[in-house]
């Protein structure tokens, strides 16, 4: 007589892929806090967060820095974060220097930028696709959006996040996470 025997299945969780590719990041030439020159090729091979902000908001852009401060903490090494202004025209190196240290964010792993303000235009709406509009020089019309994007370690877009939801953030950590530990996925 032949027994049947049961098929043991490993108790091992099937891994999660890292989230998709979405787009590619543009190429832009701005400078950092420091005054240095920065593109995406200074990022190559590392996970990064970009984020839109400008040091003379009121409330949405220092929050919005505070938590990605806690998001900095939680990936530490495996990522870096690439805050770029709005506003350009008044956000200088030194301004966004002081911005970071004002609100958690002065680790080496984050870089503020500002520049040109067309390159800054073209790279936020055509290349991340994110909101951005200004009708004026009154800081009241900058509008823009609260969504940061995931950037794997090849220059391509991994993911959008709503810098306002909790639970997005954490998706954001995750994600982030997956991203570094596959970076040829």
């Amino acid at each position: 007589m032949v027994m049947a025997v049961p098929v043991l299945r490993s108790a091992l969780p099937t891994p999660v892929p890292p989230p998709p590719v979405l787009g590619t990041v543009p190429d832009f030439r701005l400078v950092d806090q420091t005054g240095a020159p920065f593109g995406p090729e200074r990022l190559s091979g590392r996970v990064w967060i970009a984020d839109f902000v400008f040091t003379r908001c009121p409330d949405v852009c220092p929050r919005m820095t505070e938590r990605l401060a806690g998001v900095q903490r939680a990936l530490g090494e495996q990522a870096d974060v690439v805050s770029v202004s709005v506003d350009p025209a008044y956000d200088t190196p030194e301004r966004l220097a002081a911005f970071a240290r004002a609100h958690g964010a002065d680790s080496p792993r984050w870089h503020f930028l500002t520049g040109d303000s067309g390159h800054v235009q073209e790279a936020v709406l055509r290349g991340f696709k994110i909101a951005f509009s200004r009708d004026s020089e009154d800081i009241a019309t900058i509008t823009h959006g609260v969504h940061v994007v995931l950037v794997d370690g090849r220059g391509r877009i991994r993911g959008y996040y709503d810098s306002n939801d909790a639970d997005a953030l954490e998706r954001l950590v995750r994600d982030a996470r997956r991203v570094a530990d596959r970076p040829s996925s």
